[in-house]
């Protein structure tokens, strides 16, 4: 279960579209905000569009906000390592003053790396990020995941355990819990783990993925599939029915 998600939150919108440099009196009469919400839209349907809409506006004094639309617009094209390259970049000409925005651009910026396959940078990105913000279970979910990645379970639980005891209901936390635990081979804990996610939200896809995995280890493979087709009918264009067409699929080869 490979993490994808992205911090587009509503502050990070509004915030960084204040950030433009207008370097000449023509460039006044651009509505910056309009066009960065405009171009963030672009990202997610047509990000080739995006980028080429992006790279109009930068010349019309887009700075910084064009910028990081630009460096979105990559990311949704799958162009990782550019994309993280340019967060990067983003997050050190930002500064520190402006802690929020930092933040959220150091989220993006990790991320992007994870998804790059440098779980290495993304941990160093990562871990600045905690110094700035310790409070926030989410990043400490974002670096466990990272930890993971990089195939170092013991302290990816750590992150986990602080993750959940900041929020104990971050069902997330709890799923790459069960996750690290099982890889751990602690299966019995990483049940327990899966049925506090199930009770938070019974119907979870990940959740039920999991137990499904669970239930192959321990040789219940028709407790298996049912959960994983309960993944397909519930969710069946997420990353987790992907994964429990996969598991069906294989197990399918190996009872043949």
């Amino acid at each position: 279960m490979r993490r994808k998600r992205l911090n587009f939150t509503g502050a990070l919108l509004a915030g960084i579209a204040f950030l433009v440099t207008i370097p000449v009196a023509a460039a006044a009469e651009v509505d910056h905000q309009k066009e960065y919400q405009a171009c963030m839209a672009l990202t997610r349907e047509q990000p080739e569009e995006a980028y080429s809409s992006g790279i109009a506006w930068y010349k019309k004094g887009g700075g910084i906000p064009a910028r990081h639309c630009l460096a979105v617009a990559l990311l949704q094209l799958h162009q990782y390592d550019e994309a993280a390259s340019r967060l990067e970049r983003l997050a050190t000409d930002l500064g520190t003053a402006r802690t929020a925005l930092l933040g959220s651009i150091l989220m993006q910026a990790g991320q992007a790396w994870y998804l790059a396959g440098r779980a290495d940078k993304a941990f160093k990105l990562q871990s600045e990020l905690l110094d700035l913000a310790p409070g926030d279970p989410e990043l400490w979910v974002d670096r466990a995941v990272t930890l993971m990645e990089l195939e170092k379970h013991d302290a990816a639980l750590a992150d986990l355990d602080e993750a959940i005891r900041r929020d104990p209901d971050l069902a997330e936390a709890h799923i790459y819990r069960a996750v690290t635990l099982r890889q751990l081979d602690r299966l019995e804990d990483a049940a327990r783990e899966v049925e506090i996610v199930l009770e938070l939200a019974p119907f979870n896809p990940d959740a039920l993925l999991e137990r499904g995995i669970l239930r192959q280890y321990q040789g219940d493979l028709d407790g298996a599939r049912d959960d994983w087709l309960q993944v397909i009918r519930l969710a069946p264009d997420s990353g987790a029915a992907a994964a429990a067409r996969g598991r069906i699929e294989e197990m399918d080869v190996v009872v043949r």
